[in-house]
């Protein structure tokens, strides 16, 4: 649900943590549900901040209990360092509200307390290396270099399957135990959600990944080439797996002699694989 529009951004509150904010209301713990919301919204607001000034733009964040998620119109992946930058700008704001009311604040009183712990866990909890939290979107950033963008998106991304899976079973085990760990539950369900939205979006974010790179050739001139050698029937979308921000491929085409029939760019891959669909091959192209 919409709820605010701020510099031509869309702030949105997931339906899970508006109930949750709801049932806490009526509760008496109006103040809590205050202090939680504020907390994620700084959270996400230095995301934005940062991403606006490093010239990415962003359509619309919606607030989770656990931060939240920005739709990011520029796809980072082609600068891996932006999208390094624009993730760990949330958890050190939180980290530094935190810092600032437990050593600047000498009468701390619950709420302060309440504060500062919910700033801790937002800053700690999203340094995992599990998509979708902060330290997930720099893990890929990191890993794209090496295993390539869609690849990394399947390994953070089942790390934030496994990290959903712990905070959900910790839940349920405090809940028996003490009551205290239904938090934890919605926390692991509304993780484990989002990580899997980031794989059901892998396909479309990959292209988007893959035009980019073109646009950026076309902007700039000039890239770091890798050269590949392939054959007729290999499939196109196994040949662009292999790609990597930091370069243009090109496909030497080798026929069943091993004399070249052919080259392909990265471009013309992409654009047989838009027009002709996964199944396609080289030849196709």
């Amino acid at each position: 649900m919409r709820w605010a529009r701020i510099a031509g951004i869309d702030f949105k509150i997931n339906g899970v943590f508006l109930l949750l904010c709801l049932i806490y209301t009526l509760l008496g713990l109006g103040q809590e549900v205050l202090l939680i919301t504020t907390a994620v919204l700084l959270h996400e607001v230095a995301h934005t901040m940062v991403a606006v000034n490093m010239g990415v733009r962003i359509s619309e964040v919606e607030l989770l209990p656990f931060g939240g998620q920005a739709r990011v119109e520029d796809f980072t992946g082609l600068e891996p360092e932006k999208e390094i930058y624009v993730a760990l700008a949330g958890p050190l704001i939180s980290l530094s509200m935190a810092a600032v009311c437990f050593f600047l604040l000498s009468d701390r009183g619950p709420l302060t307390g309440l504060f500062i712990n919910l700033n801790l866990f937002l800053g700690c909890f999203n340094l995992l290396p599990a998509l979708p939290l902060d330290g997930g979107r720099v893990a890929r950033a990191v890993l794209s270099r090496r295993l390539g963008y869609r690849k990394a998106t399947l390994a953070t991304s089942l790390i934030g399957k496994l990290t959903a899976v712990l905070a959900a079973g910790s839940g349920v085990y405090l809940t028996y135990s003490s009551m205290s760990g239904a938090n934890l539950i919605i926390v692991g369900i509304l993780l484990y959600w989002a990580a899997s939205r980031e794989k059901s979006l892998l396909a479309f974010a990959f292209m988007r990944f893959l035009v980019n790179k073109k646009s950026q050739l076309t902007r700039h001139g000039y890239m770091e080439c890798q050269q590949m050698v392939a054959a007729p029937d290999t499939l196109v979308k196994k040949i662009l797996d292999s790609s990597r921000p930091s370069y243009y491929l090109t496909v030497l085409i080798i026929g069943p002699d091993e004399s070249v029939i052919g080259i392909r760019s990265e471009a013309e891959l992409i654009e047989c694989l838009l027009e002709k669909g996964p199944a396609a091959c080289i030849k196709d192209c």
